[in-house]
């Protein structure tokens, strides 16, 4: 064989020793890249590949996306419950205290009413007793007590005036008995309005504004 054809014969086993290198190559890359994609599992050796990797971190962001979007409607939903409850705490406190002004306010009302009567009965009384009151021609007339020192009750020393003459003064403060009588009545209003205060304050703050419905 010729030199020629010996160093033809070297170039063309260098071609081939090179194709099959790069063969080679290619086919390890290949492996490679699909053990980096799919994983290799043989025991006792087992790689997770990015396509698995990929399903997996795709599956928890999703379950974390869910129980997120769980959380906010829980959330939700909590703060709407929250809100039902506290519009209906406030209507139930809201309720009781305008029952309590209601009934207060009635009963203070009707016994208004029932001083007024009294008022007007013991002013009758008092105009009738000062007409009467006037002694014979030629008579010293004897006064006659007072009998409305609490508004219809006694006061002891008030007297009405004689018929004719100047009204009485009764007490140390020189009232008439007609001024007496008005001074009760105003003083006997006024108690009743702080009274009618008083249960209004103390059932108002009686009211449990956290207590559960009936």
């Amino acid at each position: 064989m010729t030199p020629w054809h010996q160093a033809e014969i070297a170039v063309r086993a260098i071609w081939v020793a090179a194709i099959a290198a790069l063969v080679l190559i290619v086919c390890a890359f290949g492996a490679v890249q699909t053990v980096r994609l799919e994983g290799l599992k043989v025991w006792p050796i087992e790689i997770v590949g990015w396509i698995e990797t990929a399903k997996t971190n795709e599956t928890q962001r999703d379950a974390e996306r869910t129980a997120h979007r769980a959380t906010k409607a829980g959330m939700a939903e909590a703060e709407k419950e929250a809100a039902r409850l506290e519009a209906e705490r406030l209507k139930r406190v809201r309720e009781q205290q305008e029952e309590i002004t209601n009934a207060i306010e009635s009963d203070y009302r009707g016994q208004l009413a029932d001083l007024g009567a009294r008022a007007e009965r013991l002013r009758a009384q008092l105009r009738a007793r000062t007409e009467s009151a006037g002694p014979p021609a030629g008579e010293r007339g004897t006064p006659l007590r007072y009998t409305a020192g609490r508004a219809d009750a006694a006061t002891g020393d008030d007297r009405l005036s004689p018929a004719g003459g100047e009204p009485a003064r009764i007490g140390p403060l020189g009232r008439t008995a007609e001024e007496q009588l008005e001074r009760d009545i105003l003083a006997t209003q006024q108690a009743l309005q702080l009274d009618a205060l008083i249960d209004w304050v103390k059932q108002q703050t009686a009211i449990d504004p956290n207590a559960a419905p009936d």
